[in-house]
């Protein structure tokens, strides 16, 4: 057997352990502290989860990501149970030779090299450099960028759709045209908004399924956790907004990449009930790795591939990793709190613990509740 099989046998071995320990410390409660959630956490998986046996060890080059991280880290876990009856949460499914491990196995083996897999990887989309180009034009109008899209009426019509939502619009009436939605949000809200447009066609097809609910919520996730992120970058971090909302959209897609794999395998198994520790610990493990494979292949910015890198080998973020963290944060919380999973009040303070510089965050906060609650 090559090096190479042998580090993948071994990363998957891994990984299955993980998953298996995962599974039984979701059913402690999280150690108290400031700010702590009340309920049953959902931890991270075994480090060599992470999903790239170049980074298999974690923090490896660089220094640990903090509590921080953490925090967002158990908050996207609970997210994901949203999706799933907790019946379907085992402690002993992932057992070498069982059913499950084969899932994670092929799930393993498919993942790492899914930039070669068409089925799974979504093309770039056509106008995407030209927009990019675009966006870092300082004399693009809005109108300008508007136009790029309005050659392209399905995407002229998403947009439309995005622009309606509460998330955009504060107005009660839908936006009707893309003129209209570039006065209604200004030349850098029309870059979210076409960016956001570009990027939910290729997040993949709701699907069916024991976890059939995940890709909606994933994409309703990513375009709130996009938008948040823009924000935080903006008026926080003082930095490029587009950058950091582009990142967001990138870490979704990663997301909904791996559930569709992960569907995909248990649908090849009849009569086996798909276990949730085995998805969410994947998503929790691939999410990023995937993310950053998508991005090489998109040929995105170094900034965006280094951000997802960061994440990916769990050290401490520069100033787009922050904003994903917050935004990614922020957005499970909202919708935690649209599901009655937690109270605004909590909601708050956790945020804070993950973001102490608070002069903006609460509005960016009351955007999020008011566009989770109009979904």
């Amino acid at each position: 057997m090559s090096v190479p099989s042998l580090l993948l046998v071994g990363l998957v071995l891994l990984l299955i352990a993980g998953v298996a320990v995962w599974a039984v410390r979701r059913r402690r409660p999280l150690v108290s502290g400031a700010g702590a959630p009340r309920h049953a956490a959902l931890s991270r998986p075994g480090l060599a989860a992470r999903g790239d046996t170049d980074a298999a060890v974690q923090g490896e080059g660089g220094t640990p990501a903090g509590a921080g991280d953490a925090l967002a880290r158990e908050l996207m876990g609970r997210f994901h149970s949203i999706a799933f009856e907790d019946g379907a949460f085992s402690q002993h499914a992932v057992v070498a030779g069982t059913a499950h491990a084969d899932v994670v196995a092929c799930s393993v083996a498919t993942l790492s090299k899914i930039e070669t897999q068409p089925r799974y990887t979504p093309r770039r989309p056509q106008l995407l450099p030209q927009l990019m180009r675009t966006v870092n034009d300082p004399n693009a109008s809005g109108q300008a960028m508007a136009a790029i899209i309005a050659r392209d009426p399905a995407l002229a019509g998403n947009l439309l759709r995005i622009a309606s939502s509460a998330l955009y619009c504060v107005q009660s009436k839908p936006v009707e045209n893309i003129a209209h939605a570039v006065a209604m949000v200004g030349t850098d809200g029309i870059r979210h908004l076409i960016a956001a447009a570009l990027v939910q066609p290729v997040m993949g097809a709701p699907g069916g399924g024991a976890f059939g609910r995940l890709a909606g919520l994933i994409w309703d996730h990513t375009l709130m956790s996009a938008a948040a992120a823009a924000d935080h970058a903006a008026q926080v971090e003082r930095d490029d907004a587009f950058s950091a909302q582009l990142l967001g959209l990138m870490q979704g897609l990663g997301s909904a990449t791996v559930a569709r794999v992960a569907r995909d395998q248990y649908a090849r198994r009849a009569g086996l009930v798909p276990d949730a520790s085995v998805v969410a610990a994947l998503l929790d493990g691939w999410a990023a790795p995937t993310a950053r494979r998508l991005a090489e292949k998109w040929s995105l910015p170094p900034r965006i591939r280094q951000a997802l890198d960061d994440q990916q080998r769990g050290v401490a973020p520069d100033s787009p990793g922050r904003s994903l963290r917050f935004g990614r944060a922020a957005a499970a919380l909202a919708m935690l709190c649209q599901h009655g999973r937690m109270e605004d009040g909590e909601a708050l303070r956790l945020l804070a613990s993950i973001e102490p510089r608070d002069h903006a965050t609460v509005e960016i906060w009351k955007r999020l509740r008011r566009g989770a609650d109009q979904r």
